[in-house]
């Protein structure tokens, strides 16, 4: 995958330009759908606690917002699936949330176990939220092989004295650009962004399975079977 290269941020946009550089997928060919006919993408939600993973996912499911005062920490697993029109494609996103019980060892397996992408999460105005995402992208890296990282900035419409400053996002890209598929801002509050973010995900995650599943059709030519090598169908035409 080429280097990412990002833009200034903008509310509500994607600002790795990956939208830009994205053309409008297409359907799949029939022989390269998946068995339920619509392709769906599962995305964990990963990040420290009080960073809005819950928030995030509440936007997701039914576009709501609770207030602090009356926010409880999520118990369990919790998923929803939403659909997704992707150029001329039908996808879905299913989108998982534990309200930072990931990272507790029962709960780990199944929450990364067949997870196409990661959606990293922290405050934008707690830097200590920040620094520890390194961590995170290891757990996905070691738990979720080959799943998409998208990394979220929440509470982007406030401002505190703890607040990441552009120059503690330049330290990280130098150091983590390159396994991050996607940079968002986002406000849960204000409900800006969360849209956008999900429609650019999803095409992300869609244009890569598309490419994928023709390389694998290209590498497989009529009458070959890949997984027996030249001289044991040599044998078997021989018999």
């Amino acid at each position: 995958m080429p280097r990412l290269k990002l833009k200034k941020k903008k509310k509500g946009k994607a600002v790795n330009g990956r939208k830009q550089e994205l053309e409008e997928p297409s359907s799949l060919p029939p022989s390269l759908r998946m068995a339920s006919g619509v392709p769906n993408y599962k995305i964990i939600l990963c990040g420290e606690y009080g960073v809005g993973k819950s928030s995030i996912f509440r936007r997701f499911l039914n576009n709501t917002f609770t207030t602090e005062n009356s926010k409880k920490s999520t118990i369990g697993l919790d998923q929803c699936t939403r659909p997704f029109t992707i150029g001329k494609a039908e996808v879905k996103l299913t989108l998982w949330d534990t309200g930072g019980m990931e990272r507790m060892s029962f709960i780990g397996s199944s929450y990364y176990r067949g997870a196409h992408a990661a959606l990293l999460c922290y405050n934008s105005n707690n830097k200590e939220t920040f620094s520890i995402l390194s961590q995170y992208i290891l757990d996905i890296v070691m738990n979720a092989e080959g799943a998409k990282i998208f990394l979220c900035g929440n509470f982007a419409d406030g401002e505190g004295k703890d607040k990441v400053e552009e120059a503690d996002m330049d330290t990280f890209m130098s150091e983590c650009e390159d396994v991050l598929s996607g940079v968002y801002d986002v406000s849960c509050k204000d409900n800006w962004g969360l849209q956008e973010m999900f429609e650019d995900m999803a095409k992300v995650l869609h244009t890569d399975a598309m490419n994928r599943a023709t390389i694998r059709r290209d590498l497989i030519r009529p009458g070959e079977t890949p997984e027996l090598d030249e001289e044991t169908q040599g044998k078997k035409r021989c018999c």
